[in-house]
This record gives C-alpha cells, structure tokens and sequence, in this order.
C-alpha cells in the first residue's frame, strides 16, 4: 500500500489573476489590516488518522483539492485602499512528516498552530501538515483563513478529500466532478448583483426593518471596550429527548422550521437576562445560491440580522408566529451582504458607529461523515483554543434524538458563571415552552423581575450627545485630515474633533482613509489608531513623528490617481494647507496638489517678476506632470499666478483643461510698484498666512512666519508691476462684491483675458471668507460640474 500509484489529475484549470474581492472578504480583509495579522479569523481543524495511512497518497490528495480550488491558493493585493483577489497558478503542498509524543504535546502542538495567523498579502492562506503520533496513528492538521473558507468548506474538503485519497489507494480515477465552480465567480457576480434594482430593494428593506433597533443584549460583566479582545470560551449544554417530545407536532400546528422556534426560545431567554423585549440578533446562512455554489470552497456565509419584537406579544405561540413572519422576510433578503449591510447602516450625515447585533444563534445540522477512508479510521480532534467572534454565539446541533448545544462567549465580557447561567435559562425555557406553547411570556420571563438599569446596561439602549465641536484646524496636518476625512466621507465643514465614525465612517471606508493617509501624507496609518483616536486631532497626533513635510514645495493633497492633476497656486500668505478643504470636489481620479512659496525660503535670489515666479512654479508642475493635460487653481494671489502659468503652458503646447479663479482680480501695472507694504498691508499679508495655513497655523515657528511674511511682501511688490496677459482657453471665476470696486479701477476683467470666455459665479461674502468651508460648499459642486464637462468634452473629441 505505501507504493500506491497516484493517479493524474482529475482537477481542472481553475480561474486565475486579479479578480475582485467578495463584500464580506473586504470586510475581513479591513480586519486584518486594522488588527495587523490577528489570528481572530484563522481557521484550525485536525482529525485523527488510526490505521495504515498511505502518506504520500494523502499529500496527493491534498493537492489535488488546492488545484481544484481556486480559493485556496488565493491572496490579497491592495489597491487604492480596497482589496483585490491574485489566484495563484498553483500552489504546491509539500509537508515533512513531524513526530509528536503523546496527547499533551498534539495539544500544544495544535495551540502553535493556533496562534500562527496568515499573512493575506503573501500569503498562503491555506496549510496542511500531517503529526505522527505512532506508526498507525497520525493528525491531518489544517489551517485556512476565514477569507476563503467557511463550514460548508470544510465538508466539501474532506468529502473530496476522501474520495481522491481512496482513488490513489484503490488506482483509480478520482469520482470528482471534472470542473467545479469557483469562489471568484461568486465574488464577480456579487459586485454586479449589488448594482441591481433587486439589490436596492434589498437593502430598503433592512433599512425599514433595522430602523431603530438595538442589538439584543445581555448586561456585561466587564464594560464592552471600543476593540473587544476575541478571547473566549465555550459552556456546553444538552437538551434531552424527553424535553422535545412536543417539539414536532408544534412545528406542524405552526408551520415553523425548529431554527425559528430554537430562536423564539433564545429571544425569550435574552429578554428574561435583560429585560429587552425589542432586538436583534445576527445568524449565519450558507448563501450559496449560485449555480455549482454548493460544490465550491470559499468565504460565503452571510451574516444576517434578525430583529425580533415581543412587546405586545401575549403568549409563546403569538412570539413564535411572530418569528416565523420575521424569518421569512429575512430570507427573502438574505442575499444582502452583511459587512456593506453596516456600513449603509452607519453611512450618511449624522450617522453613527453602531453594532447591529452582539450575540448570534446558528442551528447546525451535521458536517461531513469520516467514514470510508481505506484502511484507517478517522474523528476530528479539538484543536483547544477558543475565539469568539462575538459577545455570546449560541450552536445549536443534533445530538441522537435531543440537542446538543454551546455558547461560545468573550472572557473580556462575561464571566463564566454567567453564561452558564444563560445555557440554564435556555433548556427551561425550552421546556417550559414546549410543555404549555400557550403560556404567558410573562410566566417565562418571571424569573428576571425588575432589573438593574446600570451604566452599560440597559442605559446602553439611549444614546448619548455627541458634544458639538467648535475647534477648526490648528496646522498643517489637521487641515489635511480634515479635507481626507471630507473626501473619504463625502461631507462638509469637518472639524478636528469630529469623530470618524460619528460622521458615518465604517470599515470599508477605514482602509481607504488609511490608503490616502499614505499616498498624502507619506506615512502608514495604522487602522488601530483608527479605531484608538478616530477624531482629527487625535491621528495628528499620532501621525506627527512620521508625516511628510507639510512645507514642501509641492505639497501633495491627493497623489494617487491617473487622470489630469489638479494645481493649486497659493495666495499671498503662500501656503496651500487650505486647499485641502476642496478635495471632496474634485472627482476622484484627479490627483490634487498644491504649489507653496516655501520654495523661495532663504532664498536671497527670489524671483524678480511674476513671470518668473511663475515659471518657477511650473517647474515643479511639470516635475510632477511633464507634458500635461493639467488643470490649475488659485485665490486672490495665486489666482493671478495660476493665470500667468496657464498663459506659459499654453505657449509650450501643454493643454490646460481648467482654469479656475478664486476671487482673483487681474493684474495691471500700478505706481505703487517697488514701494514698501503699508502697515496695513503687512496686517493683510499676516491674515492671509493664516488664512492659507487654514486658521490659527499653529504648526508654524516665529522664524517660519517671519520668512513667508518677508516673501509675502516681495510678492505684492511683484503684484504691483505685474500686467496679466491674454490666455486663448477658458476660466471660471467666483467673484466677490469686496473686491468689485478694485475690478472697476484696474480697467479690465478676466473675459477681456480669456479667449473662449469666463463662467462667473458671484459669491455672497468677502474676500477673506472665500476659503471658509461655508463657501467652499458653494463653491464645490460647480467646480466638479466644471471638471466633469471639461473630461467628458475631452473624451467625446
């Protein structure tokens, strides 16, 4: 037997490359990035071999599943914050044979094996090893992340398994379907389903069913931190033939399934813990309703909430009706992927991070039978270790004729006596339910009585004021927090003591925070920070030993992107911090940067003209941007300038597809040129620093002030003896009624200096308000309107 032939493949060719993640694969993927490699979602199963156990036939076998499973040889690529799928080719298991003495050491060999997670991005994420215990008697240990596995899985491995192994023992062709379906075709279709009307529909109806429901909840022993840990344990219980005599002839009466009367009773046993008659709890359903999709190995399991309401229900069976239409309905809509399910839930103005349920009940109905392996005998060995995905998971299984169950909790939360005290609840009230289906809910919830309403308790059902926030950004690293959280969370006016996740951030939207972090900043933002500090001014603080110099030259705003940059110039105070407040504006794609006059600091050769100055910036522009197309914004001063570039890049052949001017006034030659600032220009000049440093710029030094005020007033000397030349494209100017009078005295506008003339928009405020984030919101849509005519023009051509 040890030189059975193995046979060839019967595994087809399985999809490969890039393909796009599932919804719940990015969930956990966000997970992972968040809690840098937490074993939270590893995956561990062993099963004892006792027999003569033909190894090179089950390393064989083995490999014949990876090859035929694409999931299995999949890992994780980051782009632009979001995760795609890369199916490797191949993916060769190749094992040495480990010797382990005794049940104590399998024991810590299997908790090693435990607390070795995966690494999504290199992988792999799927191993297999084999333990020799003795000459018959050996341990298949496998371990797979949760990403591309689930339950269903891992019947589905062991039944092909089996057969491919007894085919290499028996020499014969494995009797394995030749194709099979893969996960990435199910991960392909769920993004498309989720642009459909049936999807829409889907997802109004959780929103009504959802809205205002609290998790349901049990008082906890210890307070429910912001990043619970997943240690856990497990309290086991039975529920004995005699107790579920009743149990067919009521799912008959009721034309109910016995998850729906199994979850009546746990709602029942919740609200006598806690006396919440109104809540939700989440269940796994298998989702696998694609073709070829039972077959297939991958992360399908769906989450799916449950909110059951027994406030004015009288009896048992009137809560148990009531259950069966709420099942029902959420099977209906099952298909609805619970990690988006969240984030729509927790998105928008003035939403808030919420869980949607704390507790789960599975009833699990047999995994696959270990029968059939030739010449060995094979039982599934408890590899110890317990995590627990959440505050209390219920498992309910079929054991002989009765249930068998556990309750699978967080240690961080409750103490063990506890939730035995639950399991306890559980099985009388089963009892007493099935005894008398007509009883009032009010004798089954008896033993509760009134209970304490504590902090963390049941006061957790209330929300508490968030405090407004009046504090505006105080440098450099704030301002640009603000505009990324802006952009990442499509809103307005953040302030730095806003709270991500108050402002409707979740985790989808927390990795691609982190990955602009990254391409602006030029530092990783760990996700756990995130989580630890999630106001503006918290991860500036985090952020400030390693963020990128904030007075850079070319300071980028947005730097990742493929279509045509957007430049910003600065104004007088000569900083672009400010302009972050436009990034939610500008359509995604563009990268945005802004042009800052620290270039000239300490420079005694500063530029002697405008024209100058602006060629020196449009170094720097086509640094980053060497033949164009680019579009160039700017206010007051740098409006001017980006006029005076657009002029020069015009002359080069470079096409300017926008030209937006921020209450700019053209320039013309004064006879004020070569005096020095009055004092109440250098009072301007010094409100104009902080206006571009985006307020109070706290982030700059006396001597840093002091060097952009000395450039500030060399530039309004260059300002007075400038004269704007004529540009043959076209502008858009916001203009303010402040600065009308010094339009009328300098003779000219900008559609005498605009070939293909000048969109105007008036602006109902002064000069210095244009940059507050006010009149920003104004000034936005009409920018990105702009844009996205300008693009689409392009492509039409």
């Amino acid at each position: 037997m040890e030189h059975a032939r193995t046979p060839s493949s019967a595994a087809p060719v399985a999809l490969t490359g890039l393909v796009p993640a599932s919804v719940g694969q990015e969930g956990l993927w966000f997970v992972d990035q968040r809690d840098g490699g937490s074993t939270q979602y590893s995956m561990v199963f062993a099963f004892r071999f006792r027999g003569d156990l033909v190894v090179p036939a089950l390393e064989w076998a083995v490999n014949q599943v990876v090859a035929r499973h694409g999931a299995l040889r999949t890992t994780f690529v980051d782009v632009e914050g979001r995760p795609l799928q890369r199916i490797a080719d191949e993916l060769p298991v190749r094992w040495v044979v480990e010797n382990v003495s005794g049940d104590d050491a399998l024991r810590r060999r299997l908790l090693l094996e435990e607390e070795h997670g995966f690494d999504l991005e290199s992988g792999p994420v799927f191993r297999a090893g084999l333990l020799k215990l003795a000459e018959r008697e050996h341990v298949l240990v496998l371990a797979v992340h949760h990403a591309v596995f689930d339950g269903h899985s891992l019947d589905i491995l062991m039944d092909e398994l089996r057969e491919f192994y007894a085919a290499a023992v028996d020499d014969r062709v494995p009797a394995v379907e030749k194709s099979v379906a893969q996960y990435a075709d199910f991960a392909v279709s769920q993004r498309q389903w989720m642009q459909t009307d049936e999807c829409r529909e889907q997802l109004e109806f959780w929103r009504r069913t959802l809205d205002g429901a609290k998790p349901l909840s049990l008082p906890a022993d210890r307070p429910r931190s912001a990043v619970s840990s997943v240690a856990g344990d497990v309290v086991q219980f039975e529920v004995d033939q005699e107790d579920i005599a009743g149990l067919d002839r009521l799912l008959a009466e009721e034309r109910v399934t016995p998850f729906m009367f199994l979850l009546a009773v746990h709602h029942v046993t919740f609200a006598r813990a806690s006396g919440q008659r109104d809540g939700v709890v989440g269940s796994p359903m298998a989702n696998r309703r694609g073709p070829g999709m039972q077959e297939a190995i991958g992360y399908f399991v769906n989450m799916v909430p449950l909110r059951v309401d027994s406030t004015d229900a009288r009896t048992f069976r009137d809560l148990l009706r009531r259950v069966r239409g709420v099942s029902l309905d959420a099977y209906e809509n099952q298909d609805y992927p619970f990690p988006q399910l969240v984030a729509d839930l927790n998105s928008g103005p003035g939403g808030r991070r919420t869980e949607l349920f704390e507790t789960a009940l599975a009833l699990e109905y047999g995994s696959s039978d270990l029968d059939g392996w030739p010449g060995a005998e094979v039982e599934p060995v408890g590899t110890g270790g317990v995590t627990a995905a959440f505050d209390a998971m219920f498992s309910i299984y079929s054991a002989g004729r009765g249930f068998g169950g556990e309750i699978s909790f967080r240690t961080a939360v409750f103490d063990r006596s506890t939730v035995e005290s639950l399991a306890e609840d559980f099985v009388v009230i089963l009892r007493q339910a099935l005894a008398n289906p007509d009883m009032e809910l009010g004798g089954l919830l008896a033993p509760s009585g009134e209970q304490p309403n504590g902090p963390g308790v049941l006061a957790a059902d209330g929300q508490t004021e968030r405090p407004v926030p009046g504090r505006p950004p105080r440098n450099a690293r704030e301002e640009i927090l603000c505009g990324l959280f802006g952009e990442v969370l499509q809103v307005e006016d953040v302030r730095i003591d806003d709270d991500f996740f108050d402002l409707g951030g979740h985790s989808l939207l927390a990795g691609r925070l982190a990955s602009r972090v990254r391409s602006v900043l030029g530092v990783e933002l760990a996700l756990q920070w995130l989580f630890e500090s999630p106001t503006v001014a918290g991860l500036a603080g985090r952020l400030e030993d390693g963020a990128s110099d904030s007075l850079a030259a070319l300071l980028p705003l947005r730097a990742e992107g493929s279509l045509a940059p957007v430049f910003f110039l600065p104004p007088i105070g000569g900083l672009s911090w400010s302009y972050a407040r436009f990034l939610p504006y500008i359509p995604k794609g563009h990268p945005v940067y802004g042009l800052q006059a620290t270039k000239f600091a300490g420079d005694a050769d500063r530029p002697a003209s405008v024209r100058e100055l602006a060629e020196t910036y449009l170094e720097l522009i086509r640094g980053a941007c060497p033949q164009g197309p680019y579009s160039l914004m700017g206010w007051s001063f740098g409006g001017v300038v980006a006029q005076e570039i657009a002029v020069m890049s015009e002359t080069a052949g470079i096409d300017v597809r926008n030209l937006v001017l921020l209450d700019a006034v053209p320039a013309v030659h004064r006879p004020t040129a070569g005096k020095e600032p009055s004092e109440e220009e250098r009072e301007a000049i010094a409100e104009s620093i902080h206006g571009s440093g985006g307020s109070a710029s706290g982030e700059l030094t006396e001597s840093v002030f002091r060097e952009l005020s000395e450039i500030a007033a060399h530039c309004l000397g260059l300002l007075r003896a400038h004269r704007s030349r004529v540009y043959g494209g076209s502008a858009v100017s916001f203009e303010t009624d402040e600065t009308g009078p010094e339009r009328d005295q300098v003779g000219v506008g900008w559609a005498e200096l605009a070939g293909r003339g000048v969109d105007i928009h008036r602006l109902d405020c002064t000069h210095e308000e244009v940059m507050d984030a006010a009149v920003v919101r104004r000034m936005g849509p009409i920018i990105t309107e702009a844009m996205n005519e300008r693009s689409a023009g392009r492509s039409d051509a």
